[in-house]
């Protein structure tokens, strides 16, 4: 099953874990071993939190509308250079309790994207940029304008999961992946309009976060 057709309500990447979870904690409610049961009880709930996957009301009447790709907060909106070229830069924290499945910002292609297996360590460990794991992927709308989304695993046990191939077209919101902690940045184009600020809660599939071509 790709993640693209993962709805139902507990992703399936949850599934064979909240599976042994749940049989342990049988097991020690009929045996009497309260205190084990106490604690897979809290382990399963809390597996069943993070790897919950609701469906999500993407707005259709958004003209040139920007998605957010995550749940979370709003750190910060700045513009920055990327290879020479201007772009606006949002970023975006979620936690281990939001939603963790990512969503596609707009219908679109996927240009390409890489992926880096590593590290988790925390954000404010200086070398967590070069050595946690990383997803960077590039969204192309089928107007032309293309954004690039990094996707970057903070203190979490969970590997990120990115499940797309190159060229692939993908509808506004639909899944493309899973992130149980992290930092996400999205690099819009220079002419895009942001329509966040920073402290505001985003919700994937769901929060406009901006629009293309609006300079």
């Amino acid at each position: 099953m790709s993640v693209q057709h993962d709805t139902f309500i507990l992703s399936k990447r949850g599934w064979l874990l909240s599976g042994v979870i749940g049989a342990l904690f049988l097991f020690f409610m009929m045996t009497g071993l309260h205190l084990f049961e106490f604690v897979t009880g809290a382990l399963l709930l809390a597996v069943l939190v993070i790897f919950r996957n609701p469906e999500r009301n993407t707005s259709a009447t958004e003209p040139d509308g920007i998605i957010s790709s995550v749940d979370g907060v709003v750190l910060s909106v700045e513009e920055t250079l990327i290879d020479s070229q201007k772009m606006i830069k949002v970023t975006i924290m979620n936690s281990l309790w939001d939603v963790s499945m990512l969503r596609a910002p707009f219908d679109g292609v996927v240009e390409g994207f890489k992926i880096r297996h590593g590290a988790s360590l925390p954000l404010y460990n200086p070398l967590s940029d070069t050595l946690n794991e990383k997803a960077v992927i590039s969204f192309r709308s089928h107007k032309g304008d293309e954004i690039f989304i990094e996707h970057l695993s903070e203190q979490s046990c969970f590997p990120i999961g990115i499940e797309l191939e190159k060229s692939q077209k993908l509808k506004e919101g639909s899944r493309y992946g899973f992130l149980a902690k992290g930092r996400s940045i999205l690099y819009l184009p220079e002419t895009a309009r942001v329509s966040v600020n920073a402290g505001i809660t985003v919700r994937a599939g769901e929060s406009v976060i901006g629009y293309l071509n609006a300079a």
